[in-house]
């Protein structure tokens, strides 16, 4: 086994292995409402559930940076032992999502009605899809909450601790799904509440951590606003704002042009991406060690250690893609057959599948990188690489409007091409410089 596997390999996998499992119990969540959507026996349900998911995840992955910024300052202060700046960036953070979380419930129907308006899927889904948006929202402060404490046990090192957060949540969440639905009757609205409910208990491990670290985290408050510090915080997160917010808008784009095709092809192309969620949070077990990693030896000015966690992040993200793409292709017509036995949404899916096999292995570059460049505070880097990429998809998806499911696929494979060829190069220029 030491021959295979390096003392480092050890720590990099550690750290990410709690992460992986926790990272994909969250899409599982996706899983678990599309089967008990299935079980109401109308693809309307499916796809409102879709729609849904993708409008809500397109608010928390626009600021699903949270997590990675906070892991990012703290993962560096850490390497640096600046633990009075550590939580003074945790401060900052807290302050900055309560007031993002309060502006999107002040104005939560406004963006509703708009994101819903984009969508050109039948009436009775976009009337389900408002259903479950109108309740589902609340549970936004608590999911920044979570990212928060999430995101400061993994800058720690303290994954499995984060793995329990993560995976407790999402074990609430798919219980209540099942007893809303398929015990109580519920539609959509169960899902709904259930997740609701299954964030909010984040409570239990805020009162946790709170009481661990209650003689670690006085601070001035007057000093969170002083120098160039909260500035500097402000910055990374409108940075990671415009990255997250166009690469959702690139995945919502692909939802909407979706139902544009039918009711199947939307049903279909939702099931796909939840397959591609499950593989991304997976692999965001490794990205988020890069940014542990990366920024430990950043915070401890230590280049050969910087090097060594760039390449070791990097070897085992390709592990886990081929891995992940040798048991997907080996179990998805069980897995398809499970979630709906409608056989024109079977079709559908087998026929498209192939286009997902291919992102699995042009993505992973993209998804490692970002957590590369997340641990060495490269946020504007990450802005401007994502806003050409998404140019170019746009541009694309403009060329081929209305022109068949299979050529919307290929649009989003040369997003994330473009997306892993420009990191890989950023990469290449950031290592020359004598300085990193």
């Amino acid at each position: 086994m030491d021959r295979l596997f390096s003392n480092f390999d050890f720590k990099v996998l550690k750290i990410a292995i709690p992460l992986i499992i926790s990272n994909m119990t969250i899409p599982l969540v996706g899983f678990v409402d599309n089967v008990m959507m299935g079980y109401l026996g109308s693809v309307v349900y499916i796809g409102a559930i879709g729609i849904g998911s993708i409008v809500i995840s397109y608010i928390l992955f626009s600021f699903g940076f949270i997590k990675s910024i906070t892991t990012g300052f703290v993962s560096q202060n850490t390497g640096a032992n600046a633990f009075r700046e550590l939580f003074k960036s945790l401060y900052q953070i807290i302050i900055i999502s309560l007031v993002i979380s309060i502006t999107i419930l002040l104005f939560r129907h406004q963006i509703i009605n708009v994101a819903l308006s984009f969508v050109s899927g039948s009436g009775e889904i976009i009337e389900n899809s408002k259903t479950y948006l109108e309740i589902r929202v609340w549970s936004i402060p608590a999911i920044f909450m979570r990212d928060i404490l999430i995101g400061y046990y993994i800058g720690t090192q303290r994954t499995i601790l984060a793995m329990l957060v993560s995976v407790f949540i999402n074990f609430i969440n798919i219980i209540l799904d099942i007893i809303f639905v398929y015990y109580l009757n519920y539609s959509i609205d169960g899902v709904a509440i259930a997740s609701v409910i299954a964030e909010y208990s984040v409570i239990i491990f805020l009162i946790f951590a709170y009481t661990k670290e209650k003689n670690r985290i006085k601070i001035d408050f007057k000093s969170l606003f002083y120098g160039n510090s909260f500035v500097e915080k402000i910055n990374a997160n409108v940075d990671m704002f415009i990255r997250s917010f166009i690469l959702m808008t690139c995945l919502s784009y692909f939802i909407i042009s979706s139902a544009g095709y039918g009711d199947i092809e939307l049903a279909a192309n939702t099931i796909l991406l939840n397959f591609f969620f499950i593989f991304s949070h997976g692999l965001d077990g490794f990205a988020h060690a890069s940014e542990v990693l990366v920024g430990d030896a950043i915070g401890k000015k230590k280049r050969d250690y910087l090097l060594t966690s760039i390449f070791t992040t990097g070897k085992f993200s390709l592990y886990f893609m081929l891995i992940y793409l040798i048991t997907f292709m080996a179990l998805s017509s069980k897995l398809i057959l499970f979630i709906s036995n409608v056989n024109e949404l079977i079709f559908a899916v087998e026929e498209y599948i192939i286009w997902l096999y291919a992102i699995f292995i042009i993505a992973t570059i993209a998804f490692w990188l970002d957590g590369v460049f997340i641990g060495l505070l490269k946020t504007k880097l990450l802005r401007n690489v994502m806003i050409i990429s998404g140019g170019l998809f746009f541009l694309l998806v403009l060329i081929i409007f209305n022109s068949g499911n299979h050529l919307l696929w290929l649009t989003l494979l040369i997003f994330f091409f473009l997306r892993s060829f420009l990191l890989g190069l950023s990469l290449v220029n950031t290592l020359r410089k004598k300085s990193i």
